[in-house]
């Protein structure tokens, strides 16, 4: 039996298809307008967890950017304090040496013994030296200051007791890859007697008899202070290095991310362009057609 085309069957699909040719258009229009290939994961349901994964992967990049500059702002600031101590300590070996001088007399070894107060006071100063309200050298009880002085009643150091612990802080700044940016002042200062040495060298050169012995092994203390200041130093320097290295790293990651993304979200628009004035072309084809097809009937007029 043949299949009849009625006028209504002929209108509605000429209908249909110049709706169909509409949203045509109007999605290729709002991808020139969003700069975007995928505006909604049914557009692309495979390219959307494509792209999802790598905002993802691109998100925990920017982490560990953050990370990096982070521990890198902490290092250097640890690492500078660091060179000031080194520096006082300079000058406080130059004094040590000056005051093992047998022809200095008692008067002599107190007026050192007085500057050495006074680098003592600045070594304490350091010690508790803060970055934006956390103290560096207090462990993880950053809040806390890490020293504290005991003093006699004419205001002089006579004992230093350390507040903080000897916890470490680490930063992630990759997959599985940390980096530690604080240094707790109960494993550089109290495990190497930096104060108690200190206190011990100035009282021994205030004391009414000079003991060059006990001060010889003071300044041997002294000395192992000094080098272990000096490790450090160089450990920080490293760091410092590496995070240099890992940023630059870690900045290449994310611009070979970014590029994938753009590759796989973003549109074509000169390919978007071209498939606009197609579909133009073929919705006035349609409209044209569509004209001839769909003529008023006699029941048109009568309704």
């Amino acid at each position: 039996m043949p299949f009849r085309v009625t006028q209504e069957s002929l209108s509605r699909t000429t209908l249909s298809n110049i709706r169909l040719n509409y949203k045509k258009m109007q999605e290729t229009q709002e991808k020139l307008s969003s700069g975007k290939q995928i505006n909604r994961p049914s557009d692309d349901p495979s390219g959307t967890r494509k792209v999802l994964g790598l905002k993802s992967e691109e998100f925990q990049v920017q982490q560990f950017l953050d990370n990096t500059e982070t521990a890198k702002e902490q290092i250097n600031f640890t690492s500078n304090t660091l060179e000031s101590i080194q520096d006082v300590f300079s000058k406080i070996k130059e004094l040590t040496i000056q005051a093992s001088n047998d022809t200095l007399g008692q008067s002599e070894r107190k007026t050192i013994a007085g500057e050495l107060d006074e680098l003592m006071e600045s070594v304490l100063q350091f010690a508790n030296i803060d970055n934006d309200g956390r103290y560096i050298f207090s462990g993880t009880k950053t809040h806390t200051q890490a020293f504290t002085a005991t003093r006699d009643s004419s205001g002089t150091i006579s004992s230093v007791s350390y507040s903080g612990n000897n916890e470490e802080i680490k930063f992630q700044i990759g997959p599985n890859t940390f980096i530690q940016v604080n240094l707790p002042g109960g494993k550089l200062f109290q495990d190497n007697k930096v104060f108690s040495t200190l206190i011990s060298l100035r009282d021994n050169l205030k004391a009414g008899t000079f003991d060059s012995s006990a001060f010889s092994s003071l300044r041997s203390d002294l000395n192992t202070a000094t080098d272990a200041l000096s490790t450090e130093i160089t450990k920080y320097g490293a760091k410092a290095n590496r995070l240099e290295l890992t940023a630059n790293s870690l900045d290449n990651s994310q611009a070979a991310l970014k590029e994938l993304i753009s590759y796989t979200e973003d549109a074509d628009m000169t390919s978007l362009i071209l498939d606009l004035q197609n579909q133009e072309n073929v919705l006035q084809s349609s409209l044209q057609t569509g004209a001839k097809i769909i003529q008023p009937t006699l029941l048109d007029f009568l309704r």
